[in-house]
């Protein structure tokens, strides 16, 4: 809008040369008319000005205002280079280009600049002005037209970058949601199942053996109340499980359920990162085998080479054991979380029926760098 102050210079020169009464006059209203179309378009651009009224707003955003404004600042700008011969109202075809530039496609401004082009330097030659002085005009119109082309596309862009950026945000909120919900199945489902187990068979104990039971239900406190630190943790952002820590759980929960297990792990240091996906995995599997297997026996094993690591928890149930109510063996959340962290590093999993009953989770991890931790 600043800009606007250049119109001062061809009226001023419509008052110090020779013309009519008449001329002077349309000069004046044909100034203020395409001052006033002028404004109309670039506010209605910035979308500010007509912020607090709503009628005139509807109005100057309806498909065809746009156009009828831009076609009468274009006669506009006809008139006052044709009829009021001063030197200098070519100029406005400068601001008919930057209208064009701002308030149209890309494409068609480019196509309504050129015609601005034309029209100021027809309108000046047919004026009777100089060659120069149309040369000036349309070499100005061509460069604003350009500049403002391009400074509506950077506008675009950064619309865009700016959408762009809420939907990452909020992509990643998303995303921790479900990090956080998949953490907490994890530490959760283990936990409460070893819970209702020792409960189950602290019932049964009451009656006939006192002390055993007593003896399960101190174990209960100390398994919930690791559960709550657990879940601090897991709040925090800071647990890490270790391989040692869910291999002792796992022998506790199994044989609370009555299952007997059998151990082997190869003493081999582990990456963190790794040491921590192979742990959820031990979680994990021995908590489908108590839940869902009916199993009598579970072999863990943990393996390691120089190329990566892997566990194999194995269980002898029926092969067609009810599973998860309505769920398939492995349709739950645990899996599908295991499987994220498991693809997270690189690495595979395989869960399914043996031949001859049973069931395997199987998960191997490559070497991650230390540079990648």
């Amino acid at each position: 809008m600043v800009w606007l102050v250049f119109l001062a210079f061809p009226l001023a020169s419509t008052f110090t040369t020779h013309v009519t009464q008449a001329q002077r006059v349309l000069a004046v209203a044909g100034t203020v008319v395409f001052v006033a179309i002028y404004l109309a378009i670039i506010s209605c651009w910035a979308g500010a000005f007509w912020k607090s009224h709503t009628w005139v707003r509807f109005w100057m955003t309806h498909v065809w205002v746009r156009p009828t404004l831009y076609a009468v600042l274009l006669a506009v700008s006809l008139a006052l280079t044709l009829g009021v011969p001063a030197d200098g109202w070519g100029v406005t075809f400068i601001y008919c280009a930057a209208c064009a530039a701002l308030v149209t496609q890309s494409s068609l401004g480019f196509w309504l600049m050129l015609l601005c082009i034309a029209f100021a330097v027809g309108g000046t030659l047919i004026a009777g002005q100089p060659v120069e002085n149309a040369f000036a005009v349309g070499a100005g119109t061509l460069g604003i037209g350009l500049m403002l082309l391009r400074v509506r596309d950077l506008r675009a862009r950064n619309v865009e970058l700016t959408d762009a950026r809420a939907e990452l945000a909020r992509l990643a909120v998303i995303h921790e949601r479900e990090r956080f919900a998949r953490d907490l199945h994890d530490l959760l489902g283990h936990t409460l199942s070893v819970i209702a187990i020792k409960t189950e068979l602290a019932r049964r104990l009451l009656p006939g053996q006192p002390k055993r039971a007593a003896g399960e239900i101190a174990e209960i406190e100390s398994i919930a109340r690791d559960a709550l630190t657990e879940v601090r943790q897991a709040v925090s952002g800071y647990r890490r499980p270790t391989l040692d820590g869910e291999l002792a759980g796992a022998r506790m929960a199994l044989t609370a359920a009555g299952i007997d297990v059998d151990i082997a792990r190869a003493e081999v240091a582990m990456d963190p990162p790794m040491e921590a996906v192979l742990a959820w995995a031990v979680r994990e599997g021995a908590t489908n085998v108590i839940r869902h297997s009916r199993a009598r026996h579970c072999r863990l094993r943990i393996t390691a080479t120089l190329a990566g690591a892997g566990v194999e928890v194995l269980d002898d149930g029926p092969a067609a054991a009810p599973r998860n109510g309505s769920e398939a063996y492995g349709d739950g959340h645990g899996l599908a979380g295991l499987q994220e962290r498991v693809g997270s590093l690189g690495g595979t999993i395989a869960a399914g029926p043996q031949a001859g009953g049973g069931y395997r989770l199987a998960v191997e991890v490559p070497l991650i760098p230390r540079s990648s931790w």
